[in-house]
């Protein structure tokens, strides 16, 4: 699950593309032990629930975690939501979280998010993987 993640998240960013919710994890099988006794389960891509963002947030934080600490940008700042084409609110509360946005005033935003996307398109167009 968690390949099929970065694969794809690395995908567009190779591309200098972004990806959706959506398409991250449209058709990925989840197997999670606390989740439907370890069955597989796939978000409901066009229903989504409080447990599925839940989720997928916490996949996509353990991405961030990981691409941050170990080549300096966010990785997920490529995984936007239909609707406004950007990362969702609480990936921008998240790094104010995290204490690499000092708030989320439009401008800080838009600032930040625009860094993070430039050094992960750098990042993967240049065939590196998280």
């Amino acid at each position: 699950m968690l390949e099929i993640l970065e694969n794809r998240i690395a995908a567009a960013g190779r591309n200098l593309q972004m990806i959706t919710y959506s398409d991250l994890v449209k058709g990925v099988d989840f197997h999670l032990p606390n989740v439907r006794n370890g069955d597989s389960y796939r978000v409901p891509i066009h229903d989504w629930s409080g447990f599925d963002r839940g989720m997928v947030g916490e996949f996509l934080g353990y991405i961030s975690t990981r691409s941050y600490c170990q080549h300096g940008f966010m990785a997920s700042a490529l995984v936007v939501n239909r609707l406004e084409y950007k990362p969702s609110d609480l990936f921008f509360e998240w790094m104010v979280k995290l204490d690499v946005l000092p708030d989320t005033n439009e401008d800080t935003v838009l600032k930040f998010w625009i860094e993070q996307v430039n050094k992960a398109h750098n990042w993967y167009k240049a065939g590196r993987l998280v």
